[in-house]
């Protein structure tokens, strides 16, 4: 700064005789050196005073005075090194002036550490191009002056954006380039932010929406039009329907919930131009001014069409037979419990008619599974076109139906109806140009009369069809007392069972679960048996439901777990490698009061870890009462158990309910293993259940896998663990401890 004023005062002195004209040019000189193509507003700011200061000192009465134009230069001085902006000149390629702003720009603490620098090491390397040929074109008069923006480089090495505004001049009688520097290192990031905003807007899957706090349309991105049909210009200025149509009350709730916590998300039900209406999963928040006042909403949204289809179908699969279209047992039995309840309440009878086809068997096997599956579709047909539209069918498997019918007293309807079904179905079918002959028998069991449940009326009734097969078939048999000769064995079996716990008779057995990805061990199941002192070996299927149904599974289940924990902790203290040990809760112990007690004091009295603790429970259990479920398996997991589904698919609830339950994994039926990888709907059904409870972050296990083709689709379609008698059978402690020990070794 010095050499340049020395060399304005040298040019000053040198005159005395100078016009108006002369000092006007001077001016004009100095108000270049310091707002050259700056922005109006830094223009208007320096311009004044740059002028107003060059003119003080040449026209100054002391003009021939040293002192007043050493005055005026301080003043000049004061102000160039206190300017907002970065001042500097280069001549040679160096900086021969820099102010304060330009070393503090550039991270020095002196601008005469700067004097003499190559300007190209104070320049991005990417950048020195773009500097040299601005440089050239002012030294070389091609332009008067220049703007542009470019990468200054700091002391410490990191890059600054700096907007440069310049002009060539001379400077100690030599070309120089002036310049004003400005740091807009945040303007350009800002603009990157937005230009990567304005991609993600424009460009996203979703549809976006931004409203004012009014709710009108201000903004819509291309995946809006997409789904909706609707153009930007035919939406903006549009009150939204999303977040203004949801009814009254709805929309109350949200736009409360919107205001206290800042978001809200849900289904909405939205229409689209050609009039269609669909469900979007809408994900809602506010903006707010400083003053915290809400200025607009932005809502992101997807359409739900396809996913509502999905889970529709999962649905329609889970509780509904692929093959005749009529319910399966899960949805029959659903079914049957609805219809049961409003015939309690009606106080009206109900018919539950078991068909079975004779001969259907010899059919299958004589002309193959195909001409099985014409039949049976056929047959279901001539059944449908007995009923009369009230009545419920359903097909259990196989050759085996159901029909649910309203009754009169007597069993009057039921006969006739059973009548019908037998005649219908002794006609001749005609499959694939071949004559063949069946015959029905049906087992009718009657509701209050024979039980009032689905579970008795099922099972009576499949008594029923028995005898009526033990009588020449084609024919249909009433339910009696008489036929279950099992009631009283069934008696003796619950006063064993009331015994068996303090006679020690209960023992563990468990079934290995392998990862399908390594072969490795992953964890075991725990089953209970009952080694009963004159049956022998009694298998679960025979006692648990009567357990359940007399409220001895409670203790029997709280042993279970007791004697799960203790083995898992026997085998860790004998440096096995198991994985964890996955324990099944009844619906009757997870209602229980003290489950939580029962299960802290199998951990502590054990001293197993609560990750290696896995309790499986069924679906029905926590739909009974989804609030307090959520609760309770919260409080397991805040202990480290983990918490899994079983046998899903055969229940009532929807992947899309399971996520707000805390779960670790979910186990698929061996119903719908069993039919893969051949049956269409099963391979359709597990291969859903997997992708979707990936998506949910959920383990998935697949149990009941019985053969080499069922392990190698479930291990392709990205099951996790798989479980059933193709991998292992259920064992006792001593032999699965000889499983892992082989497993640690590398020999099975």
């Amino acid at each position: 700064m010095m050499q340049w004023s020395t060399h304005l005062r040298r040019k000053l002195s040198s005159s005395r005789h100078w016009t108006g004209a002369t000092i006007g040019a001077l001016a004009a000189a100095g108000i270049a050196l310091a707002v050259v193509a700056l922005p109006p507003w830094l223009a208007l700011l320096l311009a004044p005073a740059v002028g107003v200061l060059l003119w003080r000192a040449v026209s100054a009465p002391g003009l021939q005075s040293d002192s007043a134009l050493r005055e005026s230069e301080r003043k000049f001085r004061n102000f160039v090194e206190q300017s907002l902006v970065g001042l500097y000149v280069v001549q040679d390629g160096k900086l021969a002036y820099a102010n304060r702003k330009t070393a503090d720009l550039l991270g020095y603490d002196d601008p005469e550490q700067l004097i003499g620098t190559p300007i190209a090491s104070l320049t991005h390397p990417d950048d020195l191009p773009v500097l040299a040929e601005n440089h050239r074109l002012r030294l070389e008069g091609e332009v008067s002056s220049i703007r542009y923006t470019y990468r200054a480089l700091r002391r410490d090495g990191r890059a600054v954006w700096a907007d440069v505004h310049g002009s060539a001049c001379d400077f100690e009688g030599r070309p120089a380039i002036m310049g004003v520097a400005l740091d807009v290192s945040r303007q350009v990031a800002f603009e990157h932010q937005s230009r990567l905003a304005n991609r993600v807007f424009e460009s996203a899957s979703e549809g976006i929406i931004i409203t004012d706090a009014e709710h009108r349309i201000e903004a819509v991105n291309p995946a809006f039009t997409r789904i909706t049909g609707y153009s930007a210009e035919e939406a903006t200025g549009q009150l939204s329907r999303m977040l203004t149509g949801r009814g009254a009350e709805a929309n109350k709730d949200m736009l409360v919930q919107l205001k206290r916590d800042g978001s809200w998300q849900g289904e909405v039900r939205d229409r689209r131009k050609n009039g269609d209406w669909y469900p979007a999963w809408m994900s809602i928040s506010t903006v707010r001014d400083a003053e915290q006042r809400i200025t607009n909403y932005v809502g992101v949204f997807t359409d739900n069409t396809r996913r509502k289809e999905d889970e529709n179908r999962l649905r329609f699969l889970a509780s509904h037979d692929s093959l005749t279209g009529t319910l399966n047992r899960s949805g029959m039995m659903a079914r049957f419990a609805r219809e049961i309840a409003h015939a309690q309440h009606e106080g009206k009878p109900l018919a539950l008619l078991f068909v079975d086809l004779d001969r259907f068997k010899t059919v299958n096997d004589t002309l193959g599974h195909r001409a099985g599956d014409q039949l049976l579709v056929a047959a279901t047909q001539r059944m449908r076109q007995q009923l009369s539209g009230n009545e419920i069918i359903a097909r259990l498997g196989g050759d085996e139906f159901t029909i649910l019918a309203q009754d009169t007293p007597g069993g009057g309807s039921a006969a006739k109806l059973a009548d019908r079904i037998i005649r219908t179905l002794s006609q001749p079918f005609s499959i694939d140009g071949q004559e063949m002959f069946i015959t029905a028998s049906i087992g009718v069991a009657c509701y209050p009369t024979d039980g009032d449940d689905a579970a008795t009326l099922l099972k009576n009734a499949d008594v029923a069809m028995y005898r009526a097969k033990e009588r020449g078939r084609n024919t249909f048999q009433f339910f009696t007392a008489g036929m279950n000769t099992q009631a009283f064995e069934q008696m003796l079996l619950e006063n064993s069972l009331r015994r068996a716990l303090e006679r020690s008779e209960f023992e563990l057995h468990y079934q290995p679960q392998f990862a399908n990805a390594t072969g490795a061990l992953a964890g075991v199941e725990a089953l209970i048996r009952w080694r009963h002192p004159d049956l022998g070996t009694v298998f679960p299927g025979t006692f648990i439901a009567l357990a359940e149904h007399n409220g001895l599974i409670v203790p029997i289940g709280a042993w279970v777990l007791h004697e799960a924990c203790r083995q898992g902790k026997a085998w860790l203290d004998a440096g096995l490698c198991f994985g964890h040990v996955a324990v099944n809760l009844s619906a009757r112990q997870f209602a229980a009061d003290d489950l939580l007690d029962t299960i802290r004091a199998a951990l502590d009295g054990s001293g197993l870890p609560p990750a290696m603790l896995e309790l499986e429970l069924t679906e029905s259990a926590i739909m009974h009462n989804p609030g307090e479920a959520i609760e309770l398996l919260d409080r397991i997991r805040a202990m480290g158990v983990m918490l899994s589904i079983d046998d899903f698919g055969t229940g009532y609830s929807s992947l899309a309910s399971l996520k707000q339950y805390p779960l670790d994994s979910l186990k698929i039926d061996r119903s719908f293993v069993k039919g893969v990888p051949h049956d269409a709907d099963d391979v359709a059904i597990t291969e859903a259940i997997i992708a979707i409870a990936h998506k949910m972050g959920l383990k998935v296990v697949a149990e009941g896998v019985e053969t080499a083709q069922q392990a190698d689709f479930l291990r392709a379609a990205g099951c996790d663990v798989s479980q059933g008698f193709l991998l292992g059978r259920p064992v006792p402690a001593g032999e699965a401890a000889q499983l892992m020990g082989a497993r640690a070794v590398g020999i099975a």
